[in-house]
């Protein structure tokens, strides 16, 4: 039997694309991309959930917590200043990061190849997102809501 490759990535599935994608279609929520500076001594939300199969990689996520309290919010479809946003915040990060994984790796891969996705796991810290080091089109740096959103993958982990 012939040792198959895995699969190429499709030059059209930017992180970009697919974080407005699923932000807009999942959350009902509209970002832009911003360069301004990360607001000093915040506690960032960060979740990532990991994928492997013929390709391998990383997708990390950090926002503030009213950035997540809002996607609870829109999820749920209550107010954010509903209890249930509230406690909700760290379990709709994580669904935003599954959902977003999976489409990011069917836009790159397709369907075709079995990939799996790890569950994906949400922690406070009080370290800001690196800003730097990262492949062109392998970061976002948004706005949504005028709260800062940064999201990072890494391939072939």
């Amino acid at each position: 039997m012939k040792p198959t490759s895995p699969p190429s990535a499709a030059p059209s599935a930017d992180l970009t694309t697919v974080l407005s994608d699923v932000l807009g279609n999942l959350a009902f929520m509209i970002g832009e991309e911003g360069r301004a500076e990360l607001p000093a001594g915040t506690v960032w939300l960060q979740g990532e959930v990991e994928y492997c199969g013929p390709v391998h990689g990383l997708l990390r996520c950090w926002c503030t917590r009213a950035l997540a309290i809002q996607l609870a919010a829109n999820l749920l479809g209550i107010e954010p200043e509903a209890g249930q946003a509230q406690l909700s915040a760290e379990d709709a990060l994580g669904e935003f990061l599954n959902v977003l994984g999976g489409q990011l790796v069917t836009a790159r891969y397709g369907s075709e190849p079995v990939i799996a996705l790890s569950i994906p796991t949400v922690r406070e810290c009080v370290d800001a997102p690196a800003l730097s080091g990262h492949a062109a089109g392998e970061m976002c740096r948004w706005f949504v809501g005028g709260e800062p959103f940064v999201c990072t993958h890494e391939r072939g982990l």
